[in-house]
């Protein structure tokens, strides 16, 4: 993929975001997460050629339902069995990481993340990108 994606660059991505979560910078992991994603879906879509039907190219949320078009689109085209429960967690988690990623931005307050949502966020992105790696890399 674009960048090199690998899993080890997923596990430093990793590390870092367990390196926040363990230093008690929540706010931190989930931006990482975000990020992870963003750069990981951004490299996706280049590498596949996935046209963005939205006009915010950078918006996890968009890219994420992209993806999960084109995924499901390409699993129907090639007759692979797949479910699309999965595909539409990765939409869905997508979707919560860039909602607490927006509210980190527009909140003064240091502590609007908690421990719980910082793990839920390093845990499912590793999940999706592990997930993805594993059939398109």
């Amino acid at each position: 993929m674009d960048r090199h994606w690998n899993t080890e660059k997923l596990n430093k991505y990793l590390s870092r975001i367990d390196g926040a979560i363990m230093a008690g910078k929540y706010n931190l992991a989930v931006k990482l997460a975000h990020r992870c994603l963003k750069q990981y879906y951004a490299s996706f879509i280049k590498l596949y050629d996935v046209p963005l039907e939205q006009l915010q190219p950078d918006n996890v949320r968009y890219m994420a339902i992209t993806i999960c078009r084109y995924l499901n689109s390409y699993f129907r085209k090639c007759g692979i069995p797949y479910s699309e429960r999965r595909l539409m967690f990765i939409s869905l988690v997508s979707n919560v990481i860039f909602i607490a990623t927006m509210n980190l931005y527009d909140s003064r307050d240091d502590y609007l993340a908690d421990k719980a949502m910082a793990t839920y966020a390093r845990e499912n992105v590793g999940s999706i990108i592990s997930y993805m790696m594993r059939y398109f890399s």
